[in-house]
């Protein structure tokens, strides 16, 4: 097996992929909303009969990115997030066994991070109006193509994570 990573590593590793990727999906919401469903993990059912990705949005349980970008862009308002706060912590640090031989950066992508971030959300108006606090916490995992997911191709482009679970909610 190959040498665990260091903590230092981790912290850096989950911490960038937690910026980069809240910095594009939060874009996605407000103004490339057909693009919601390449944020997310391809839908699959686990042999245990769960469903991934595993979507709670205000309540409202969604297992199809394609139906929650869907209804996301038919039945939401305007929306504009303003972030407050993003905090990430590195969930699984080990997703599936690598060999000795292994790179640091394959123990890199072999990870889940959970994300949590909150801030503030404008319906309606896009200047104007009250702001309504949010809460969102995710769970990330690394894109791979032999999940199913489009991958990063050979060029390197795409999203190096997409989301498993996602838990959001407007705060009363």
């Amino acid at each position: 097996m190959a040498a665990a990573l260091g903590e230092d590593v981790l912290v850096r590793v989950s911490a960038n992929a937690a910026e980069t990727f809240t910095d594009a999906y939060y874009v996605a919401l407000t103004s490339a909303r057909g693009s919601l469903p390449d944020y997310y993990v391809p839908k699959t059912v686990l042999p245990s009969g769960k469903l991934l990705p595993q979507i709670s949005y205000n309540g409202t349980v969604v297992s199809d990115p394609d139906d929650f970008s869907n209804t996301y862009t038919t039945q939401m308002p305007y929306t504009f997030f303003e972030i407050q706060s993003v905090n990430a912590h590195v969930l699984n640090p080990a997703l599936a066994p690598l060999d000795k031989a292994a790179k640091p950066k394959e123990q890199e992508l072999n990870m889940s991070i959970l994300v949590q971030v909150s801030g503030y959300v404008r319906l309606i108006e896009r200047k104007e109006g009250p702001m309504r606090a949010f809460s969102d916490t995710l769970v990330l995992v690394p894109n791979k193509e032999e999940a199913g997911a489009k991958g990063k191709g050979k060029t390197g482009e795409g999203k190096s994570w997409l989301i498993q679970n996602q838990n959001f909610r407007f705060v009363v």
